[in-house]
């Protein structure tokens, strides 16, 4: 009968409930080792009975003649006990310690049975508390959500669950305002943190789709905040006494807020800047002997009681009234050029006081790490995260805010990050991709530690020499005004920078780039390809519950801008489908890209970037980048990490209902060999199930069996005019299905294409003719081209960024076409020469 935990515990509560056909359970808690499960779904299976679909377990189920219930669960060995038989719970500071120490591990499968049993514990407490709160709420209004992905025995998909939480919302607003405002609890390495959400801060997710939809959904919510000093306002004032902190998100350090009281901080949410800038908290901490000390189900008790008046008022249904007008200058969203003089000006002052908080300054720092966390650069690598400093006990004299992959490290003392240091006389910054040395000084001493430093950022720099085209210098030669020793490590770190003159800011366009090309330099090195719709498989969880609603996506919606015959892109679908590998290969610009996209979501069904991961293949790329190998630590060692392929392999394993697709671009530039290794046997469509597992190469003795599962499929691209072409081996075009895409010059689709976008038919007629006849001489070139090399249609598609206008045709062929020509006959410039005239002419 025990197996019915089991499969619980495998499938999970909403699944399991919707095999057997339960509704939502409360009134009683079926307790076993320790773990609570729901009363109604265990209870009927676990007996044989099946009880009301809707509704609780009353009381009177287990009692008359329903009384055999009761005894039979107590025999196989459940606890149950009524919702207000509740007991004291606690979560206690070994238990984090135990928490933060697991940190150092790879994987929750290496976690020691000591820190295993305290993720247990506190799993099963915060689902106690959760389920408290709820009550406290009204279950029939609330639903309560734990920390998401996580499973007792595998972690959170595999990896190391960094906090765990629980958030109880209400269930009239899930949807629309993507389950807020909450009632949470997060447990960290520092403590237990609970309190009162309205909107979770758009920085908090990894997911671009979310932070658009919570943005949209912020305003409405915040709407219906009490206004400050009416009678509710006063009420829950009242009610807060001085415990607790008014924050702009959670898990922020304990003991701070932003805010001096409950009217400041609705003043500021309800105004068009806070409704701008999303989150806003009202939290409180346990940390050390506190939390030994406190009855956690108490605290959460009170907190139901004291939040029930802003939980129940707020409903995505409700009428929205405006916001209140703006007492202060809208801040978030301003230029970094204002922000960066602003903090320059404010940290200036400061400075001539003893250290302490500024207020000011201190909201000041919040802005610019929110805004540097929604760029797009920024917000399309979750593994990316945000700290800033103005010192600690004592000013700073080198200002700083870091991004740093927390894979790599969490502290600016060790690993590599990029960094914004303002110099000492506050009148320049610098951009930099720059190594923690304290860690590494303390380990060799100053002098050794700078040498160490020096080598290693040789090698960097010669991995990431392309930075120089972009405008960015490698090298250490930045001038931070002081020859102070903590200042001049900043120096002996530094790989790469760009100067910024504070008096002379450039615009947030140009600081983006800069940081765009720090940031891919940096994945470079550290072995990381961002991609903008791809949850990082090792980052914390969101702490939003919800899952993401995915749109359908049909064949009709795959052939919008595919310039191709519904008969020819069901039949690539059908191949793929069956061989589950497929390489796309054509000339420049056909649209290889744009199509493998298209045909993922297709094969799908949904349009859901966070079930694509692309990667793009080079000489240098390896088997170690790609599937599994030892990388440098910031001690001088080396640590097993997975590649890419293995973190995207273990999402698909976490969820075999649903399609997953690798996307590998230029995909014949690599050595395929050497970069699949075992894996060409294991990609093999007849080869994807666990009875073909088999050790990858660099595997621990404790490690699992490896193999590719049934759900993922494979598109590779390839250029057939790439001149450094090597052949693709036999092996490789065994296992994947070969699909050529040729110009679409002729497609009666592509000129209705071009018409609708306003292109007069004269150039849609010049278009096709001319690039026709230029594609047969290319193609009738056997000695030099030959088909592989004729030019697609993709340069002569406009875009939003490239509309039409006069002189558009002409800029293409100038821009984009005639280089193609002068390297095609690169021996023969005056054959290139003329087929450019005869391209311009007319």
């Amino acid at each position: 009968m025990l197996s019915a935990i089991a499969e619980y515990d495998e499938l999970g509560r909403e699944a399991f409930l919707a095999h057997y056909g339960y509704g939502p359970s409360r009134g009683y808690f079926l307790e076993h080792d320790g773990m609570e499960y729901d009363s109604k779904a265990i209870a009927g299976v676990a007996v044989g009975k099946q009880f009301p679909e809707e509704g609780p377990l009353r009381a009177d189920q287990f009692s008359g003649g329903d009384a055999t219930v009761r005894a039979k669960l107590e025999a196989l060995g459940f606890r149950v006990r009524a919702s207000t038989e509740s007991s004291r719970v606690q979560i206690n500071f070994h238990d984090i310690e135990l928490l933060r120490l697991s940190r150092d591990r790879d994987r929750y499968a290496d976690i020691s049975s000591e820190e295993r049993a305290a993720y247990e514990r506190v799993h099963a407490a915060l689902g106690q508390l959760g389920r408290i709160v709820q009550e406290e709420l009204g279950a029939a209004d609330y639903d309560l959500r734990l920390t998401s992905g996580f499973h007792l025995r595998s972690g959170v998909r595999g990896a190391l669950p960094k906090d765990l939480w629980f958030g109880v919302y209400r269930r009239q607003n899930a949807t629309e305002f993507l389950g807020n405002p909450q009632l949470f609890a997060i447990v960290s390495g520092r403590g237990v943190e609970l309190g009162f959400y309205m909107s979770t801060h758009p920085s908090d997710f990894s997911n671009s789709d979310l932070k658009a939809r919570l943005r949209a959904a912020a305003p409405a919510i915040y709407r219906q905040l009490p206004d400050p000093g009416s009678t509710a306002a006063t009420e829950l004032e009242r009610s807060l006494g001085s415990q607790w902190d008014f924050r702009r998100k959670s898990r922020l350090e304990p003991g701070r807020r932003e805010f001096d009281d409950l009217s400041a901080w609705l003043r500021y949410f309800k105004s068009p800047a806070g409704a701008q800038e999303g989150g806003g908290g009202i939290t409180r901490w346990f940390t050390g002997e506190d939390l030994d000390a406190a009855d956690l189900s108490a605290v959460v008790r009170d907190m139901a009681h004291t939040f029930q008046p802003l939980m129940s008022s707020i409903r995505a249904t409700a009428d929205h009234p405006p916001l209140l007008a703006p007492d202060q200058p809208a801040r978030v969203g301003r230029s970094f050029a204002t922000l960066f003089n602003e903090m320059a000006q404010k940290f200036g002052a400061a400075r001539q006081q003893p250290f302490g908080q500024v207020p000011d300054l201190w909201n000041l720092m919040e802005e610019i790490q929110t805004r540097l966390d929604n760029l797009a650069s920024v917000a399309k690598r979750p593994h990316i995260t945000t700290q800033w400093s103005l010192g600690k006990g004592v000013w700073a004299s080198v200002p700083w805010i870091a991004l740093l992959n927390r894979e790599v490290t969490t502290s600016t003392q060790s690993g590599i990050y990029v960094a914004f240091l303002f110099s000492e006389d506050l009148s320049s910054v610098y951009a930099t991709l720059i190594q923690g040395m304290t860690h590494l000084a303390n380990e060799l001493g100053r002098s050794a530690a700078v040498r160490t430093l020096g080598e290693r950022s040789e090698s960097y720099q010669g991995q990431i020499g392309w930075v120089t085209e972009r405008g960015i210098k490698l090298g250490s030669e930045i001038d931070l005004k002081t020859d102070k020793w903590r200042v001049r490590q900043y120096k002996a770190g530094t790989i790469a920078y760009e100067l910024f003159d504070l008096r002379d800011l450039p615009s947030d366009d140009h600081f983006e780039e800069v940081l765009e090309v720090l940031l891919k330099a940096y994945d470079q090195i550290v072995g990381v390809r961002p991609e903008p719709a791809v949850q990082d498989l090792t980052s914390p969880p969101d702490p939003a519950p919800l899952p993401v609603e995915e749109e359908t996506y049909s064949l009709q919606d795959a052939m919008s801008g595919v310039f191709m015959s519904q008969e020819e892109v069901e039949r690539i679908i059908a191949v793929w489908r069956s061989k589950k590998n497929i390489i796309l290969q054509g000339a420049p610009g056909v649209g290889k890209s744009f199509i493998a996209k298209r045909l993922a979501f297709a094969l799908m069904g949904y349009n859901a970037p966070s079930r694509i991961e692309a990667v793009q293949f080079h000489q240098s790329y390896a088997y170690e980048d790609f599937v599994q190998g030892y990388r440098p630590t910031t001690a001088g060692g080396f640590e097993l990490r997975d590649g890419v392929f293995l973190r995207f392999c273990q999402a698909a394993l976490s969820d075999l209902s649903r399609h997953y697709v690798i996307i590998i671009d230029e995909i014949n530039r690599g050595n395929l060999s050497k970069i699949f290794g075992e894996l060409m046997l294991l990609i093999e469509q007849d080869k994807r199930d666990p009875g073909w597992a088999t050790r990858l190469t660099y595997a621990r003795p404790n490690d699992r069996k490896f193999y590719v599962p049934e759900n993922l499929f494979i598109i590779g691209m390839m250029n057939t005019a790439d001149r450094s072409l090597s052949m693709v081996d036999y092996a490789l075009r065994r296992r994947f299905a070969f699909v050529t895409l040729p110009p679409q010059f002729s497609s009666p689709q592509l000129r209705e294409h071009l018409l609708t976008a306003d292109i007069p038919e004269v150039i849609v007629d010049r278009i096709t003719s001319r690039m026709i006849e230029l594609n047969e001489a290319i193609a009738n070139d056997t000695v030099n081209l030959g088909p592989g090399f004729q030019i697609g249609h993709s340069f002569f598609v406009p875009d939003e960024e490239n509309p039409y206008s006069d002189g558009w045709y002409e800029m293409i062929i100038e821009t984009e076409i005639r280089p193609l020509l002068e390297e095609y006959w690169f021996d023969e410039p005056k054959k290139a020469a003329d087929w450019r005239e005869r391209l311009l002419s007319g």
